[in-house]
């Protein structure tokens, strides 16, 4: 499963994209979307400028440095 599905029309609701498309004109990046055993999906956005992530609610909300885990691909981390 792609971190980003190509279609995202068909993962996330009208209120999650709204809200997606107004934060991108905001210097906000969707980095993945959860979606495995989730009754909704949930897009995980990030902020470089800012160094901050967030979450897009079922109701289109917007939650800046939600209590979740990220893991880290090993492979992006570089040479150790």
């Amino acid at each position: 499963m792609k971190p980003i599905p190509d279609h995202l029309e068909k993962v996330l609701n009208s209120k999650q994209l709204m809200t997606l498309r107004t934060l991108e004109n905001h210097g906000w990046e969707l980095c993945f979307v959860r979606r495995d055993g989730l009754e909704v999906s949930v897009p995980v956005i990030k902020n470089e400028k800012n160094k901050t992530i967030g979450i897009i609610g079922k109701n289109g909300n917007f939650i800046e440095n939600p209590n979740i885990k990220i893991r880290i691909n090993p492979e992006s981390r570089g040479p150790s």
